[in-house]
């Protein structure tokens, strides 16, 4: 696990477009999701209304973890991480530099459907998504319906996933 946290972090945090994120730790032990993930730690259990995105990101990846492969388990942690700092960067875009705070911190999940739409097209896409592959930016859009669906059955939206056909 741990050369697939260095591997992702150097990839999002070191990469050519690490100005355009919100948070900048110098090692993955600065990320609360990456240092969980390096120590294996068990998922914190709280009541669905207390539970902030950065646990929620964490408990997503900790219970898919083990039922992926390297190389999709690496696509899920970039997609976690680029998501949470395209949160943090939306929400803080128009705040005073003394204002700006870690949202994922102290938000909870419920909104984060919302930005589904802006994390592709305003996010990802400006910023030539952030050097993911062709296959890696085909498959983030099923990531991302996957988190959403997921979200609503761990009850930590009320937003359902409606897919057009």
């Amino acid at each position: 696990m741990i050369n697939v946290i260095n591997e992702v972090f150097d990839f999002i945090y070191k990469g050519n477009y690490s100005n355009k994120l919100f948070s900048h730790p110098k090692n993955y032990e600065e990320n609360y999701i990456l240092k969980n993930l390096y120590e294996n730690a068990e998922v914190v259990k709280k009541d669905k209304t207390q539970i902030n995105c950065n646990e929620a990101f964490y408990e997503y990846l900790f219970e898919f973890r083990e039922k992926t492969n390297e190389k999709y388990f690496k696509l899920l942690l970039k997609f976690v991480l680029l998501f949470k700092e395209c949160y943090d960067v939306s929400k803080n875009k128009d705040l005073k530099d003394e204002e700006k705070k870690i949202f994922t911190e102290i938000l909870t999940p419920e909104g984060l459907p919302d930005l589904c739409n802006e994390f592709y097209g305003d996010f990802l896409d400006p910023n030539n998504f952030f050097d993911l592959n062709d296959e890696e930016k085909n498959e983030i859009i099923e990531i991302i319906q996957h988190f959403c669906i997921w979200l609503f059955r761990k009850e930590y939206t009320k937003s359902k996933l409606s897919l057009a056909n």
